[in-house]
């Protein structure tokens, strides 16, 4: 009986593995997000294609969303983008960054942006004090500890 448990217990691990891996089950559904967010903007703004709501971000959107609809799969759709319009499209970590503050930021005038950094700056200041307070604690205990230790010899 133990034998037999243990070879249904395998089968139930190796059959849905070899179903994924011969695309006769799909594992997730495709959305347009899915796919805008390995893409860059195509236009001049800075932003992940997910983000972009400009005409011409929003076109892309729709003809991922045709590509979906004809059954295409993520990596597919991504490939097809690179072919037509060039390597500049696909996101890398640099530009997402960039993308992301952007996204964040645009809106920010010379107030925000003070307070922002004003707030940077107490927080280091907080933070050095902090370091600053510990080290001289610990470096007074240390010589406290060894007068009494000569002191009594």
């Amino acid at each position: 009986m133990r034998r037999l448990f243990d070879k249904l217990k395998a089968a139930a691990f190796i059959v849905p593995l070899v179903l994924l891996s011969t695309g006769l089950v799909r594992a997730e559904a495709v959305t347009v997000q899915e796919v805008a967010r390995e893409l860059e903007c195509p236009c001049d703004c800075p932003l992940v294609l997910e983000d972009c709501n400009m005409s011409c971000g929003l076109e892309w959107k729709g003809e991922i969303g045709e590509a979906i609809r004809a059954g295409k799969t993520k990596q597919e759709i991504v490939q097809d983008f690179i072919d037509r319009y060039g390597d500049a499209c696909r996101i890398t970590p640099i530009k997402r960054i960039k993308g992301k503050l952007y996204q964040y930021t645009r809106g920010f005038d010379t107030v925000d942006w003070v307070i922002f950094w004003g707030g940077v700056g107490a927080w280091v200041a907080v933070l050095f004090a902090g370091v600053f307070l510990v080290a001289r604690k610990l470096v007074n205990r240390k010589g406290r500890g060894g007068e009494k230790e000569g002191g009594g010899s």
